[in-house]
């Protein structure tokens, strides 16, 4: 038959059956909790494991499951099966994969295997690199004979305050609290306001300041400590105190101004919220259309890739090649006859060459432009 009309002599392994394949492939991962990232491409898994999840991917090749797919781990460990990429090498059943193997058992030892032996979370600042020499001289060697224990005394961005004993064995240190700062006030409440600073306040010298005192006698001494009021008027006439009182009243002032500033405002602040809430609402609703057409997009990108449209059109071939054996098997049976026979039969021959010839124009294309998947 195959000499009679010219189909099938040397055709190759079957594409439906290596979509069968992949697609068992694809529910034994369903079956140990695999999440899909990218259909047929990509999945995933998590594992709890001593306080973290860790991810385990599972990336399928394009010859998937002629070739073995590859499996890597995030965050960064340290493990016997896992090398310095976060690439699993260790695991048999990975090692060994073939098209008839169970990639979920392949995944299920994995799994059981960090269970049995945890990995070790490798410290984030091992992996940043050597710019801290800090960090640098603090890491452990992993494979050196010399291992020691990192130290972070000096890595600390507060200060060591020392204790009693210290400062007492140190003569150069000072338990006294630094002086604060001059305090600052607002003077005029204005737009640009110029600070003012508040001077300290001294005692004022007794004899110079209340010249009569050194004239008056024991008696009128004594009438004086008596008499509250004129000690009150007279202190009222010193002239720090007068100052003193002036500059309170200033501050009383200032600090009106400026809370009646702070509260104008308000409205303008309110109106600013509001518009960052709606600029935040946008923001979410932007950000919700774009992760849905990024998700479309791969979609399309993934379904009309060259290597996909090529392996389309491959099933496509063998599908026409088939239904034309199958016209020209039943026509040998007697089940049509010759006109019914010669119109169904050019046409799935003509189909299978037209679509032979696109997928080797294709081909063509794919090998002189360097497509890659």
């Amino acid at each position: 038959m195959n000499r009679l009309f010219g189909g099938g002599k040397n055709k190759g392994p079957s594409a439906t059956n290596l979509q069968a394949q992949k697609s068992k492939q694809v529910e034994s991962l369903r079956k140990v909790g695999a999440i899909e990232i990218l259909r047929d491409v990509e999945y995933r898994v998590v594992l709890p494991q001593g306080g973290i999840n860790i991810t385990i991917f599972i990336n399928l090749p394009v010859q998937f499951p002629s070739e073995k797919p590859v499996i890597t781990v995030q965050p960064a460990v340290t493990h016997s099966w896992v090398d310095a990429q976060m690439k699993v090498v260790g695991c048999p059943n990975i090692n060994n994969f073939t098209m008839h193997s169970d990639l979920g058992l392949a995944v299920q030892a994995i799994m059981e295997e960090f269970k049995k032996n945890p990995p070790t979370c490798v410290p984030q600042h091992y992996i940043l690199g050597s710019n801290n020499p800090t960090i640098e001289s603090s890491v452990p060697a992993m494979n050196g004979p010399q291992q020691h224990v990192p130290t972070y005394a000096n890595l600390s961005p507060y200060p060591i305050v020392p204790d009693a004993n210290q400062v007492q064995q140190q003569p150069g240190l000072s338990t006294n609290p630094p002086p604060l700062p001059p305090r600052r006030v607002m003077s005029d409440g204005g737009q640009d306001p110029s600070p003012v600073t508040i001077p300290a306040f001294s005692m004022p010298n007794i004899m110079s300041e209340f010249p009569a005192l050194k004239d008056m006698k024991l008696m009128e001494l004594q009438e004086l400590v008596e008499d509250d009021n004129q000690i009150t008027e007279m202190i009222q006439k010193i002239p720090d105190l007068v100052n003193f009182a002036q500059q309170r009243e200033n501050l009383s002032a200032a600090c009106v101004q400026l809370a009646r500033l702070n509260l104008a405002k308000k409205p303008d602040i309110e109106q600013l919220r509001e518009s960052v809430n709606e600029k935040n609402a946008e923001l979410e609703k932007l950000k919700c259309e774009f992760e849905t057409g990024s998700e479309k997009h791969m979609a399309l990108s993934d379904q009309y890739h060259p290597a996909n449209i090529q392996t389309n059109l491959k099933v496509a071939v063998m599908e026409a090649d088939e239904e034309s054996e199958s016209i020209a098997e039943s026509f040998l049976n007697q089940e049509m006859n010759i006109d019914e026979f010669m119109k169904k039969f050019m046409e799935k021959r003509t189909l299978c060459h037209l679509r032979r010839a696109k997928e080797e124009k294709l081909n063509h294309i794919i090998i002189s432009r360097g497509f890659q998947y």
